[in-house]
């Protein structure tokens, strides 16, 4: 028995103590003691795809129902589009820059006070149902979370990356009904999450012939579909009319728009302009049914706190939406800032902001943009030359808020650890002084690189359909244009991978890391070419590099640092240093404790050792954690006839060649079993088919000839 290879090929990462509760700015609105609270965010839903929001192709009849006694809003921005960042800014209130999420798979800070913090405090149950792995718990944002459901299982997601890990909204609200139905006595904070309106789609086949061609529509509607399954259930439990209701979106998706087919590169309103409709508590009051003033998701807790009568922290920066709902309309017109930084970050652009007030929008760019909302939804007329004065008064308007809401503590640089540095210097790809730490503000305009970035992005759907050629042709057009972009050369050198070119590969993550030594998925990519191609101390010494770089991330690096362990102690059995290969599966356990490759290979170790009840414990641990594993099945079967356990050694033999009818060891290993129990006909049986499977496994034909019997 071997230990089982299990290489895993990242692309991208994408990927506490309460503090004390400074609170100020009390209010004076009604009292709601005690309201539950249910917040529903259904991620990636652009605003104009809803028919209360005007759309025509489509009834989103469940949906439509929440502004029935309740208040639809009209013009609300997000923040960031990009969903992790966009879900912290609004459960925290405060503005991206200042609590430093402004990209997926980063660590929530862990000073930042949010909404489900607040409620806890005061007594509220708080549970969150995620349907999406981009907000794991991982990420930090369940501190305040009394239960934070996202199983999300990175050791089963055979192949996909990380960042499309999802689960559909039926699982995600039928786990938040039965806990509703333990919990809903007593005060509670519900947060919902659903990401099928997310790529890659996945929708039951029912959905699928509703709007052929219209792929954004089918998932929409499946999902307007579970939230009147959802609506229903909180009716019958009484919930519906005595709850506080909030639905809204944390951005919209491009689908095209000014070249943008997704979200996270452009900051139109395309990907910003998201629905919020708050459906009141029965008998709670009287509020209009629409409002179309500008405003934004920082607005969101805030205005519960207001309506709850609960005073909100000092580090909130929104401004409850409860102001806009009277008859006298406030003075000023709100500021609704906006950023993304995600051109910056993967396609080497300047990064873009932009700030609203009432019908106008500047864009803050190398080619700078100013728009007429009003009359001008869909952004196509930049009215930047024509009416520069007033832009340029917005551009001042937008620096002066980012200095008003920074944080007054200076920034501490990020200090990068000396021995990282020096391992980076000793494998070639950089001197030490020049490690890049923080990326650079100034760059190209995104908007003259979109062309190559759809291209990019092709690029990827292609591999990841399994068009290899195709894909690595428009990778190599892209960086023949602009050869300075790490994420391009990485992608492509997982093409390269994915078809067997390790040589190639190598090249391409080698050129990825000279542009940015510290890509951790290049790191790790380039790892396992050098596994592959069986230069174990080359793939070591970047394994090593890699966890060093996660271990300054926590758990939010554990989608790389999971598979990095899991590949050093693969190379370390290589090497048949077994000791340095069980301390490292060891320690995986530590972080994963259902890690397949770990149990698995301790398992085998264990055997190898003649510890069989361990090796047993390990080898069931890996078969529960990958019950379609026909090698741990085979393994754990071989254990159970070495202990004569014939039964259990029938049931996971025949299992494992249920699973993969091809695999010689399992026969051999079941003919086994039959000669010990006295079956000669069915020994040589299966002593057989493990010689169809391969006839090159000599044991089987001894076996036969044990036999008496012929192999043909």
């Amino acid at each position: 028995m071997t230990g089982l290879i299990r290489v895993r090929l990242l692309t991208c990462l994408v990927f506490a103590a309460l503090p004390s509760l400074v609170l100020a700015e009390g209010y004076a609105g009604e009292d709601q003691p005690g309201r539950p609270i249910i917040l529903i965010s259904v991620d990636t839903l652009r605003a104009e795809r809803l028919s209360c929001y005007g759309y025509k192709e489509l009834r989103t009849s469940h949906i439509d129902a929440l502004p029935k006694g309740g208040t639809l809003f009209g013009q609300i921005n997000s923040q960031v589009p990009l969903t992790l960042p966009s879900h912290v800014s609004f459960l925290s209130s405060t503005h991206p820059f200042f609590n430093g999420s402004e990209d997926n798979s980063e660590m929530v800070g862990p000073n930042l006070i949010t909404l489900p913090m607040m409620l806890q405090s005061r007594g509220y149950r708080t549970a969150a149902f995620v349907g999406g792995f981009i907000l794991d718990k991982r990420f930090g944002l369940d501190r305040g979370f009394d239960f934070y459901d996202s199983p999300f299982d990175l050791d089963r997601r055979q192949g996909a990356e990380a960042t499309d890990l999802k689960r559909p909204a039926e699982e995600v609200t039928h786990a938040a009904m039965q806990w509703l139905d333990k919990n809903s006595g007593r005060p509670f904070f519900l947060f919902l999450h659903l990401f099928d309106l997310h790529t890659p789609y996945q929708v039951p086949p029912a959905f699928r012939a509703r709007f052929p061609g219209r792929s954004y529509d089918v998932a929409l509607s499946y999902v307007d579909d579970v939230l009147g399954k959802f609506s229903a259930f909180l009716a019958q439990k009484g919930l519906w009319d005595k709850s506080l209701i909030v639905f809204l979106s944390d951005h919209g998706e491009g689908l095209g728009d000014h070249g943008e087919s997704t979200h996270g590169y452009f900051i139109y309103q395309s990907t910003l302009h998201v629905p919020l409709i708050i459906r009141w508590p029965t008998g709670a009051g009287s509020y209009p049914e629409r409002v179309d003033e500008s405003a934004s998701l920082l607005d969101i807790a805030p205005t519960l706190l207001q309506f709850l009568n609960i005073p909100k922290p000092g580090q909130f920066q929104g401004r409850s939406l409860l102001d806009m709902l009277g008859t006298k309309r406030p003075e000023s017109q709100r500021e609704s800032y906006s950023e993304s930084v995600y051109a910056r970050n993967h396609f080497g652009c300047s990064p873009l902001r932009s700030l609203r007030v009432g019908r106008y929008k500047y864009v803050d760019a190398p080619k700078p943009e100013f728009y007429d909302l009003s009359s001008d939804p869909n952004e196509l007329s930049n009215l930047y030359t024509k009416h520069r004065a007033l832009a340029v008064s917005f551009r001042d308007r937008l620096q002066s808020l980012r200095a008003r809401f920074s944080d007054s503590r200076q920034p501490v640089p990020k200090v990068i650890d000396p021995e990282l540095v020096e391992r980076l210097a000793s494998l070639g790809y950089l001197a030490a002084s020049s490690v890049r730490t923080t990326p650079s503000n100034s760059g190209v305009d995104p908007k003259d690189r979109i062309a190559d970035y759809a291209r990019y992005r092709r690029g990827v759907s292609l591999a990841l359909s399994g068009s290899m050629v195709e894909a690595a042709a428009l990778l190599e057009s892209v960086l023949a244009k602009a050869p300075d972009l790490p994420d391009v050369w990485n992608f492509l050198g997982m093409t390269q991978q994915k078809s067997g070119q390790h040589e190639k590969a190598i090249v391409s993550f080698r050129q990825a890391l000279k542009k940015d030594p510290l890509r951790v998925l290049a790191h790790f990519n380039l790892a396992a070419s050098y596994f592959h191609l069986k230069k174990l101390d080359e793939a070591t010494r970047e394994l090593e590099v890699v966890l060093k770089i996660a271990s300054s991330s926590g758990s939010a690096m554990d989608q790389v640092a999971i598979p990095a362990r899991e590949l050093l102690g693969l190379i370390y059995i290589e090497k048949r240093d077994y000791e340095r290969a069980r301390t490292e599966f060891a320690q995986l356990l530590k972080v994963a404790p259902h890690a397949f490759a770990a149990h698995y290979n301790l398992g085998w170790q264990a055997a190898r050792e003649g510890q069989i009840e361990q090796a047993v414990r390990h080898l069931r641990a890996a078969v529960e954690a990958d019950p379609n594993s026909a090698e741990a099945r085979n393994a754990l079967g071989r254990l159970y006839l070495d202990q004569s356990n014939f039964r259990a050694a029938q049931a996971e033999l025949s299992e494992a060649i249920r699973l993969n009818p091809a695999f010689a060891w399992a026969h051999f290993n079941l003919g086994l079993l039959f000669s010990q129990t006295g079956t000669k006909k069915q020994a040589a049986d299966a002593f057989r088919k493990a010689l169809e499977a391969d006839p090159q496994l000599q044991v089987a034909r001894d076996a036969l000839a044990r036999l008496g019997e012929r192999s043909q």
